[in-house]
């Protein structure tokens, strides 16, 4: 049949790119940036490609119980995704988002109003949430082991509720963040199918903490 000859073909591409080399696990050969400011993602070229960001801030949490990157130079690669069209713009969302901003992005710091958009949970008695050891946070006890502000902290102990939602993305020049270093990793110019097979592989080194949860939400 002729379905038969496309999967061959599909095997003989699969095998040739195999010897495709990526990045290795500490990112050694990519570029990359210590950011502070928004002004400081200008030095990223426009278009499209791929990130990873890296910081040395706790990240207690997890959002997936899969193996997560090892650490290195006392942080660790926290998030990494791909920007089709605008790599500059996803990393501006995802490091300097405001308070009440729709689209997804990094899950830190928890959302301290009522929520009434697409956020993840950070904190529920049903359906999916993040991990503290492997445990899924189902309770207030778990939640207070994160890596918490004292707004944060205060907010989640006088409130009587049982589900809390994470922001989505954060500002890292807010007092939580900045005293810790953020540090952006790039590739920009290469094709989708390059993007893609990147980003894949690379996980292959573990899924980094924020990468959002496995199946659902």
């Amino acid at each position: 049949m002729a379905n038969s000859y496309w999967l061959e073909q599909e095997k003989i591409f699969l095998d040739a790119i195999k010897e495709v080399e990526i990045p290795n696990k500490t990112l050694d050969r990519v570029d990359n940036l210590v950011v502070k400011s928004s002004n400081d993602l200008n030095a990223i070229p426009s278009g499209g490609g791929c990130y990873w960001i890296w910081t040395n801030e706790p990240v207690v949490h997890s959002l997936h119980k899969h193996k997560t990157p090892d650490f290195f130079q006392n942080g660790e690669i926290i998030y990494n995704g791909i920007g089709k069209d605008d790599v500059k713009g996803r990393i501006f969302h995802h490091l300097f988002g405001f308070e009440d901003a729709g689209w997804s992005g990094i899950s830190l710091d928890i959302y301290t109003k009522n929520s009434v958009s697409h956020r993840k949970k950070a904190c529920s008695p049903s359906g999916k949430v993040p991990f503290v050891n492997s445990k899924p946070i189902k309770n207030k006890e778990l939640l207070l082991k994160l890596h918490l502000s004292k707004t944060e902290r205060n907010y989640i102990i006088k409130n009587g509720f049982d589900v809390f939602f994470f922001r989505n993305g954060i500002n890292i020049t807010d007092a939580k963040h900045a005293k810790y270093d953020f540090k952006v990793y790039y590739i920009t110019g290469l094709t989708s199918l390059y993007l893609e097979h990147i980003e894949k592989q690379w996980r292959e080194f573990g899924l980094p903490k924020l990468c959002s949860y496995s199946t659902g939400r």
